[in-house]
């Protein structure tokens, strides 16, 4: 007994035809590389990231003179108190410290900015302790004040030995696995502990004295622009990449150079292929916004 194949239509041969190049396609696109990852929340995008990866081959939100919120337009560098940034999603800090009457108090120049450094320590904690996940980079300097670097490294003990396990104290840049829960300390003064600031694992770019906006313009941003180019290009997991974008000058304070240079920031964001996940290193800034603020993390995740 012989049986024969039932015949197709052109029609029917022409739409399963269509379907088997659908499938076929189908099948293409899910073979492509995974989309972009889902961007965690600000305060805890951090412990989405791979536990190997190195805090130098991350892009880290990060503002300049963190605490300054007072002392009108010529001090003042933020908006958002340390708890907000932090929510925001901002990890580097920069802090300030004067030493006085065996205390540090935080400082923009001359100007106390309302916050001793064991407030900015309680908030750390506290944060840390309700997102286990994160971990803070921060650089502390001695500022308004001459104590020797020695003096200055005690007073720093003793907040060490009050908020014992806090700090990461490590010679080299860390895994994020080795620090989730700590402080990174970036020591900018000689007497302290820690990962040296501008030491030869810091490549660290702060021409901050600007003054005025053609300035801006022709110098500042080509040099801001460039350092966020080598840290896209570099991939040495111990050279932490550190571009400040904030400045100020005679004729721009730091309000006004915010507000010139943001703009240039955004525009440079807009222009990267976010899905190939670009590593910008840590990026500090004046007067943060929280979408800012998250654009840059967002990198980490092709977002």
């Amino acid at each position: 007994m012989t049986t024969s194949a039932p015949t197709m239509s052109r029609r029917t041969f022409t739409r399963a035809a269509l379907l088997g190049a659908l499938a076929t396609a189908g099948a293409s696109l899910t073979a492509r590389p995974a989309a972009a990852a889902a961007v965690p929340a600000g305060s805890d995008w951090l412990a989405a990231v791979d536990p190997q990866a190195s805090l130098a081959r991350l892009t880290l939100p990060g503002t300049h003179d963190t605490c300054s919120l007072y002392g009108g337009a010529l001090t003042q560098t933020q908006n958002l108190s340390l708890p907000d940034q932090l929510a925001a999603g901002v990890r580097f800090l920069d802090i300030r410290c004067r030493a006085i009457d065996g205390v540090l108090a935080i400082h923009h120049g001359p100007v106390f900015q309302k916050i001793f450094f064991g407030d900015v320590l309680n908030q750390c904690l506290a944060f840390l302790a309700t997102h286990p996940g994160e971990t803070l980079v921060m650089r502390v300097r001695q500022e308004y004040s001459t104590v020797s670097d020695t003096e200055f490294g005690a007073l720093f003990a003793g907040y060490q030995q009050r908020w014992p396990g806090l700090f990461w104290t490590g010679g080299e840049v860390p895994r994020l696995g080795e620090v989730r829960g700590r402080v990174v300390l970036l020591a900018d003064n000689s007497g302290l502990p820690g990962l040296r600031w501008g030491g030869s694992h810091t490549d660290i770019e702060d021409d901050f004295d600007i003054g005025t906006i053609f300035e801006l313009n022709s110098r500042k941003w080509p040099e801001v622009s460039a350092h966020l180019d080598a840290a896209r290009a570099a991939t040495d997991p111990q050279r932490l990449f550190l571009t400040f974008t904030s400045s100020s000058g005679w004729g721009l304070w730091p309000r006004q150079a915010a507000d010139a240079i943001t703009p240039k920031l955004r525009g440079y964001l807009d222009r990267l292929d976010r899905p190939a996940r670009p590593v910008l290193g840590t990026v500090p800034m004046d007067f943060v916004t929280a979408d800012l603020v998250r654009s840059l993390y967002a990198l980490n995740f092709g977002g």
